[in-house]
């Protein structure tokens, strides 16, 4: 210590001639960075100007933020790339982690985007979130960015040696990391509490260094420095008067024995670097250039002291190597560990990469998130170990979701089902691994229930079973559609019950499309009591009977938002062969329908939805239960319902049916949304009459939507030429 600052004072006077004086002592000089959080973003812009400065950093050691800027500089990256790589992340999306909808699979969409209310259970014990996050976002950026240092365990022998710091959450005990699976152990030393759950290494748990140790000055001093310079972004103890709050408190008492620490270790720095952190703190992700310029000019404010340590180096050279990245490696062998519920056809299946292959890292993360996605998974960790001929092994550590059971809860309200309360059970593997039980029941104005059982059996066949039933009655107005066929359409009061039950066969594509076929037994009753007003209206006064039907289908829905999709498709078609049923003069026939809403993301405000629907009978004579019925705002599906905005309920009915729609929607403020729509249709019992051009019936309107934390909310207005009224329709929830 002596000698550095001696010479420190002694450099100024010394007019060094380029080669003409080397060092016989070349220092070692260690960097320590604190924690911090979004602050850490200063760490850098100040090694930034420590390069600049010409210093050759031999070790690297920090917490927290720290830790993870100290830990990718340490594996080679520089600061300049540091802060391409940070401009480009969103670190408050990758730590909330929500589940990408696009790797959701299918099964999941259609069963899981009703709720707002979620009860976790554990053996049918409630069972609490340890924080907001579980890691896995962090975790999968982390292994992404260290993805070339994968088999380096001792962090001696990274391009730069790295020491960081955890608190084990049993013990209070600080941890000293050395050693270990780098992306594991920074998320570890980054793991906030109550904001990233505590990362479990071997046996233990940890969370952040900053805890115990926020600022390991003499760790990095004890691998061989004999210059530290430290980077210090801790905020002091507040004074009386800034401790106005509960949490001001609070934070203070944790504060206390951090502070005291990091004072002491404040006492072996030789050079502190210390930015003006004011207005800014832990969460403030969104400030990354001018947190960055506080770290630059902290680092200039110590500029010259930084170049009389370079001359105490000997003015090295301190080019380093350029990054071996791949992008595309070949795989193989893929290794899982830690599964004992969900077998290794599954598991490969979602991750879609059967060994060996040729596969990037793109595919592999996006496997990752297939597996994360499926909700049976709370970790999943990877690791690609070189075997020293241009393969590698694909090493998985998964940690299966302990949550088995779930109770959910739905609110929903529109001018059609009216008032509704959904509540739903949820078990995973209950009786067969790789399954999921889901059975909601409404209840309400209209009592309704769909139960679905499904087993997913990754690469080769899913078989599931579901059953679910609609009843209601509804008026519909046909006044305003009376014709010279039928000139007394009135009002009728028609009592609707659908009930199905199937048995299907499910295989998927890509995790997007869903190729099934199965059995269907439906039970129809559609009658009404004031039929003899209306007698020559198409619908007889009942309608009742068993249908039996063979079915196949295809479905895809890779939408960015179900509710307000600006990119992204949805496609369902199915092909059914109804070949029995109790009604009388039925005949075999069979039912094609295909629909398909397309969104196109035009800029940040302004989107485009086009929309169709076809269906067709043929090959046999339709009963009026299983026609295709037009008309209302409704998205749900029950009967052989579409909907269509300008027509009342059920106002058209026929055995064939085309309808194109086009929207203009504009996102007006952050979540709020706007919209103006038109839709045509031909509804007719020959399918030759159907032309596109030619339409029958057309409606226009707007719309105004919010999508709320309890589901969407939509405000509808529409007209149509062929009533010459306007229909407002609203709702709010999710459908359900």
């Amino acid at each position: 210590m002596r000698r550095f600052i001696l010479a420190v004072f002694l450099l100024p006077a010394i007019n060094f001639a380029q080669d003409s004086i080397t060092p016989t002592y070349r220092p070692k000089v260690g960097v320590v960075l604190s924690g911090g959080g979004a602050k850490g973003y200063a760490h850098i812009g100040a090694l930034k100007k420590i390069e600049e400065a010409g210093i050759k950093i031999d070790y690297i050691g920090g917490t927290s933020m720290g830790a993870i800027v100290g830990g990718l500089y340490a594996a080679g990256y520089s600061p300049d790339e540091l802060e391409k790589i940070i401009k480009q992340l969103d670190l408050t999306s990758l730590i909330i982690n929500e589940k990408n909808r696009k790797e959701i699979p299918y099964f999941e969409k259609y069963n899981s985007e009703k709720y707002i209310l979620e009860l976790p259970f554990n053996n049918f014990k409630l069972t609490i979130p340890q924080a907001i996050s579980n890691g896995q976002g962090p975790l999968d950026m982390l292994t992404y960015l260290f993805r070339h240092v994968h088999d380096i365990t001792d962090f001696k022998d990274l391009p730069i040696p790295f020491v960081c710091i955890a608190t084990n959450i049993v013990t209070g005990e600080e941890k000293i990391f050395k050693s270990g699976y780098l992306p594991q152990i920074v998320l570890a030393s980054g793991a906030y509490p109550s904001m990233i759950k505590p990362v479990k290494i071997g046996d233990d748990l940890y969370i952040d260094g900053g805890v115990l140790n926020n600022f390991p000055v003499k760790e990095v001093k004890d691998m061989g420095a004999d210059i530290i310079i430290g980077v210090d972004l801790q905020d002091p103890l507040k004074t009386a008067d800034e401790l106005t709050s509960a949490t001001d408190v609070m934070m203070q008492i944790v504060k206390f024995n951090m502070e005291k620490k990091s004072e002491e270790q404040r006492k072996l720095v030789d050079l502190m670097i210390v930015p003006k952190m004011d207005g800014y703190n832990v969460t403030s992700f969104g400030d990354i250039d001018p947190i960055l310029k506080t770290g630059t000019e902290a680092a200039t404010l110590q500029f010259e002291a930084l170049q009389n340590i370079a001359k105490l180096q000997g003015n090295l050279n301190n080019e380093r190597k350029s990054l071996d990245l791949k992008e595309y490696i070949l795989v193989k062998n893929v290794n899982i560990n830690g599964n004992s519920t969900f077998n290794k056809n599954y598991i490969e299946g979602k991750l879609k990469i059967k060994s060996p292959q040729l596969a990037s890292f793109e595919e592999i993360q996006q496997g990752i998130n297939r597996l994360y996605s499926s909700g049976n998974f709370s970790k999943i960790e990877y690791k690609l170990m070189d075997n020293d001929v241009k393969d590698y092994n694909l090493d998985l550590v998964i940690t299966e979701n302990p949550v088995k059971q779930k109770l959910r809860f739905g609110l929903h309200y529109d001018d059609f089902f009216k008032t509704s309360l959904l509540l739903n059970f949820t078990a995973k593997n209950l009786i067969f691994k790789n399954s999921t039980l889901s059975t909601d029941f409404v209840v309400g104005d209209h009592i309704r229930y769909n139960m679905n059982y499904f087993v997913d059996n990754g690469y080769y066949p899913s078989v599931g079973i579901r059953s679910r039933m609609y009843r209601f009655k509804k008026e519909v107005d046909l006044r305003d559609l009376s014709t010279e066929e039928h000139p007394d359409l009135g009002e009728l009061n028609y009592t609707f019950n659908d009930f199905i039950n199937q048995f299907y066969i499910q295989s998927t594509i890509k995790e997007k499309y869903a190729l099934g076929f199965g059995l269907e037994h439906q039970y129809i009753e559609l009658f009404t009591k004031n039929i003899s007003n209306v007698s020559n209206f198409p619908y007889s006064a009942d309608n009742r009977g068993n249908y039996w039907k063979a079915y196949t289908y295809i479905g895809a829905d890779n939408r960015n938002n179900p509710n307000f999709a600006s990119r992204g498709f949805k496609f369902y078609s199915s092909l059914k062969y109804i070949f029995d049923s109790n009604v009388k003069n039925f005949d075999k026939i069979y039912e094609l329908q295909a629909d398909l809403e397309a969104n196109f993301h035009i800029n940040n405000f302004v989107s485009y939805r086009f929309t169709a629907n076809f269906g067709t009978f043929f090959n046999g004579n339709n009963t009026d239960p299983q026609k295709f019925i037009v008309g209302g705002y409704v998205r749900q599906r029950f009967l052989n319902y579409t909907k269509f905005y300008g027509l009342p309920f059920a106002s058209v009915i026929g055995d064939n049916k085309l309808i194109i729609g086009s929207e203009l929607q504009f996102k007006i403020l952050k979540n709020h949304y706007a919209g103006v729509f038109a839709n045509l249709a031909n509804v007719e019992d020959r399918l030759e009459h159907i032309q596109l051009l030619d339409y029958k019936y057309l409606g226009f309107g707007a719309n105004y939507g919010y999508d709320s934390p309890l589901g969407p909310l939509n405000f509808i207005w529409s007209f149509s030429p062929h009533t010459n009224k306007g229909l407002f329709n609203l709702s709010l929830g999710y459908w359900f």
